[in-house]
């Protein structure tokens, strides 16, 4: 008897494991912020493993957890603020803008694809469901709407299990999930795509070596670039051309970069390392169209290098 509660228990924690990284796309869409959707998880894990007794199996584990993990998130954002990104919530800088900083806590963090998915294919399948505009976006909704949305339309939950789930009514949910759905449908969250190998590591290397010319010719025309914790950010290859000629970051710039390549939001990323800094320095976002750079998030400071 005793070996068999022991394979049980086995059996339940190898079925845990496997749909942690599901529960963490979850938890991070409705949370904003790897970090808090990490923390969520454990919680969430802990708390069924305790309970574990508790489950009937009248109806899938995953669906079980998922239940869980949507009210544990739902009780979280009564108490923490909506997330944002610069460049969705704010106007674009001009030449000579002052540098505004705000607190880390503002923004969306990045989320490492290694945590996200259990392997590389996984990855590019659903990048889109865990893009960086997408995660903002989201955070635009109510957290009750925002969980109705996901639960709907990326979990793929039938309306009726959605309103047992959140003690909604049906009506309720569906008018939920279509104010959702126009609120999402009113922003263009943009394609999603890898660049060519020999286009990512002209770009980088551009980085590294101090080439100014280089990097401009890779920027899209209205390529935007934003630098969170900072709200200041640029539209436009000229505006950052401008930046990036500034005295502030000429310095800065002068210190050397060296790239550690990663991945981030299903979207190839690197964190740099700064001379004269100890540890990482940032981590660069990098989302390509037709093979030039569209938009370029760098997330200043250790808040956003959590679980990298």
């Amino acid at each position: 008897m005793i070996r068999q509660k022991d394979s049980e228990g086995s059996e339940l924690g190898e079925a845990f494991a496997g749909l942690r990284p599901e529960l963490l796309r979850h938890c991070y869409r409705m949370l904003g912020s790897f970090a808090e959707a990490e923390d969520t998880v454990q919680d969430v894990l802990l708390r069924a493993w305790r309970s574990r007794d508790t489950y009937t199996g009248a109806a899938p584990l995953a669906h079980w957890l998922m239940r869980i993990a949507t009210n544990a998130c739902l009780n979280r954002l009564t108490r923490e603020r909506p997330r944002a990104l610069p460049q969705l919530d704010r106007s674009p800088a001009t030449a000579g803008t002052a540098i505004e900083e705000l607190e880390a806590a503002t923004w969306v963090t990045p989320a490492p694809d290694s945590q996200l998915f259990l392997d590389p294919a996984g990855a590019l399948e659903a990048r889109e469901e865990v893009a960086l505009a997408f995660i903002a976006l989201l955070q635009r909704l109510t957290p009750k709407q925002r969980a109705v949305l996901l639960l709907k339309d990326v979990v793929g939950w039938p309306a009726e299990e959605i309103a047992a789930a959140l003690e909604l009514t049906l009506s309720a949910v569906n008018s939920a999930l279509h104010r959702a759905r126009e609120t999402l449908s009113a922003r263009a969250r943009g394609r999603v795509e890898d660049p060519p190998p020999d286009v990512l590591d002209a770009y980088v290397r551009s980085w590294e070596t101090r080439d100014l010319d280089a990097l401009v010719a890779l920027l899209h025309d209205d390529v935007a670039f934003a630098m969170p914790p900072h709200a200041t950010w640029f539209r436009g290859a000229s505006a950052v051309r401008a930046f990036l000629q500034t005295p502030r970051f000429a310095t800065f710039w002068s210190r050397g970069l060296r790239a550690e390549p990663t991945r981030a939001n299903g979207l190839p990323a690197v964190i740099w390392h700064v001379g004269g800094f100890e540890g990482p320095h940032s981590i660069h976002v990098m989302r390509f169209v037709d093979g030039a750079l569209a938009e370029a998030t760098n997330f200043i400071g250790a808040h956003y290098l959590h679980g990298f």
